[in-house]
């Protein structure tokens, strides 16, 4: 094991703990996994409780219209937020796969996979999906599209009553089919093998649960019940008991609020949080990717970083990320989080700015220290973040 890898791990989530570096640091191997095991000599270990929205969990006979109340209802009283969310890319998580609107009917995509010619092209009110090998054909419609198109795009489907994952994504560099990432370049040998592969029930709970909403009842997935897109209740849980408590509050002076809400976490455990869908780091050993593919696990990779501190709120994704927002992309634009903690060249050092100026420029801080990293078969390049000093052309750190 290298002794980088040792040392950024060192200060990671270990059996429900947050330690700051360690002087002895061993792995262990249970069932297949790598575990990280921290003994920690001299050193004060807090303990995290992790915080998550509470399930809708009444009587299984209540529906869940009961418990959920939409995003609708959320922007009687938070409507510029709402608005604003359900443009983002999380808002845009899923989409109904009828709603694309880049599938021609006259022209659609088509992808060669070996001997199959792989096809997605709009027939009226729905999107189909054909596979096709000489004069053997199998054809689906979509029903759901996982992401916003911005970067890509891949589809779900049911066959036999079984839901699939697309072997092709659409990707907007390109404006066309490739495969999907994580998909075998080997050809496929049978038709249905061509359009795509099986959602285990674990799958289709992870896929769903982070690019739709309303959805999960008792902790379990209700498909019927699926609102496209990451919507007010996928992080803040079912509104229904908020709406109730507010209406209460007014009247009684009631201060329960009856939701959830995550940025109140403490640090350490909001980068949990926003990590169930961008991998945090447990979830990230657990994967055992060890490569560029890992780049997309930004709350793992930000904790690789020399400065990140598990008790700092200057460095959780929501002090960088807005949620309700439109992603920021310009790189000065981050300046300002960065001089949070750093201090710049030529101007009064504040108070809070414990770390030393960076000795060759005092703006665009992100375009050096989280390079752009592109994963193979992607078409789009991914912003890294483990901060760092970064050199042209070194290899990926893992």
């Amino acid at each position: 094991m290298k002794d980088s890898f040792v040392r950024s791990h060192a200060r990671r989530l270990v059996a429900g703990r947050w330690i700051g570096t360690a002087p002895l640091v061993l792995f262990v191997c249970f069932a297949g996994i790598p575990v990280l095991s921290v003994k920690a000599i001299g050193q004060s270990v807090r303990t995290t409780i992790q915080k998550d929205p509470p399930q809708a969990s009444r009587g299984a006979s209540e529906p869940l219209s009961s418990l959920y109340v939409g995003a609708s209802r959320c922007g009687h009283c938070h409507s510029s937020i709402v608005r604003n969310q359900q443009s983002t890319a999380m808002g845009m998580a899923a989409l109904n796969a009828s709603e694309v609107d880049f599938f021609s009917a006259n022209a659609g995509f088509q992808f060669r996979d070996g001997p199959y010619i792989l096809q997605i092209q709009r027939d009226q009110d729905k999107v189909v999906y054909t596979a096709s090998k000489e004069h053997e054909t199998l054809s689906v419609p979509l029903i759901w599209a996982f992401g916003a198109g911005h970067a890509g795009q891949t589809y779900i489907f049911k066959n036999d009553n079984v839901y699939y994952e697309s072997r092709v994504s659409y990707y907007k560099d390109i404006h066309g089919l490739d495969l999907t990432i994580g998909h075998s370049h080997q050809p496929p040998t049978t038709l249905a093998a061509a359009l795509g592969r099986p959602l285990s029930t674990e799958e289709l709970n992870k896929c769903f649960s982070c690019h739709t909403s309303e959805d999960r009842f008792q902790g379990n997935l209700v498909i019927s019940n699926v609102h496209p897109g990451v919507t007010c209740e996928n992080c803040h849980g079912p509104g229904n008991d908020h709406v109730v408590a507010m209406t209460s509050s007014r009247s009684e002076g009631n201060a329960a609020t009856g939701i959830f809400n995550p940025g109140s976490n403490r640090p350490a455990d909001v980068n949990e949080f926003c990590g169930k869908c961008h991998r945090s780091t447990s979830e990230a050993l657990a994967s055992n990717i060890r490569d560029v593919r890992n780049v997309r696990f930004q709350p793992y990779r930000l904790e690789n970083s020399r400065c990140y501190d598990p008790t700092d709120e200057r460095i959780t994704c929501v002090a960088c990320h807005d949620p309700h927002k439109q992603l920021v992309t310009g790189p000065e634009k981050y300046d300002a989080q960065c001089e949070a903690c750093h201090a710049v060249r030529g101007r009064v050092r504040k108070a809070s700015q414990r770390a030393k100026p960076c000795p060759t420029a005092s703006s665009n801080c992100v375009s050096c220290h989280m390079p752009k990293t592109a994963i193979p078969g992607s078409h789009y390049v991914f912003t890294d973040h483990y901060i760092r000093v970064s050199h042209a052309g070194e290899k990926y750190p893992e």
